[in-house]
C-alpha cells in the first residue's frame, strides 16, 4: 500500500561522488563539530609544534577559517571530490 518513490529506493552510496563517506581513513566526525569532515587540512610545523598536524574540518568551519589557514600555509585536501589518476598531473600544471 505505501511504497517508496523509485528515486529514493536505493541510496546513492555507490555513486563516485559519495565514496568519501565510506572511506575508512576518513573519520565520521570533524575535529571542530559533529558534522562530517569535508576537507583535510595539514597544518605545517610551527614554533612549539615540530610536526605537521591533520585537521578534519566541516564545510562551515573550513569556509570560516580559510583566510587563517591560507596565512598559516596549510595544505587542504577536498574530501568531496573523487580522486583520479590524472589529479597529480593537473596539479603540476595549475
Amino acid at each position: 500500500m505505501f511504497g517508496r518513490h523509485a528515486a529514493h529506493a536505493e541510496p546513492l552510496l555507490d555513486d563516485v561522488q559519495w565514496q568519501f563517506l565510506m572511506d575508512p581513513s576518513v573519520p565520521s566526525r570533524s575535529c571542530c563539530c559533529p558534522a562530517r569532515p569535508m576537507v583535510k587540512v595539514i597544518m605545517p610545523p610551527a614554533p612549539g609544534r615540530p610536526d605537521p598536524v591533520d585537521l578534519w574540518l566541516c564545510g562551515h568551519h573550513y569556509r570560516a577559517s580559510r583566510a587563517a589557514l591560507l596565512a598559516a600555509g596549510a595544505d587542504v585536501e577536498d574530501l568531496t571530490t573523487p580522486r583520479h589518476a590524472d589529479d597529480e598531473l593537473f596539479a603540476e600544471v595549475a
